[in-house]
C-alpha cells in the first residue's frame, strides 16, 4: 500500500477494553477522524520527547512559569547512557 510516496503497512494492536476507552476519548476530544490518527499523533509526541531526554533534557508540565510536574515516560531513560550521552 503506497500513499503519498510512502510505502504503508498495516500493524495490528490488542489492547485492554480500558485503553480502548483512553483511546476512543483521545480521539473524541481531538476531533480525529479514527483511532490510527491518534496513535500516529500519540507516537509523534513521543518519539519527540524521546529525542529531548536523548539529549538530557527533561520534560515537564509548565503551569505559570513554574514546573508543574515532570514527565516520567517508562523505558525512554533507556535512550540514554549513565552518562547522559545518546545511545547508539
Amino acid at each position: 500500500m503506497k500513499t503519498d510516496g510512502m510505502a504503508k503497512r498495516r500493524v495490528q494492536f490488542i489492547f485492554p477494553d480500558q485503553t480502548i476507552k483512553k483511546l476512543d476519548r483521545l480521539k473524541r476530544l481531538m476531533g480525529a477522524a479514527s483511532r490510527t490518527e491518534v496513535l500516529k499523533v500519540a507516537l509523534e509526541l513521543l518519539y519527540w520527547a524521546v529525542a529531548r531526554m536523548e539529549k538530557g533534557e527533561e520534560i515537564a508540565a509548565v503551569r505559570n512559569d513554574e514546573i508543574a510536574e515532570t514527565i516520567a515516560i517508562p523505558g525512554a531513560d533507556l535512550a540514554r547512557s549513565p552518562s547522559g550521552e545518546k545511545r547508539q
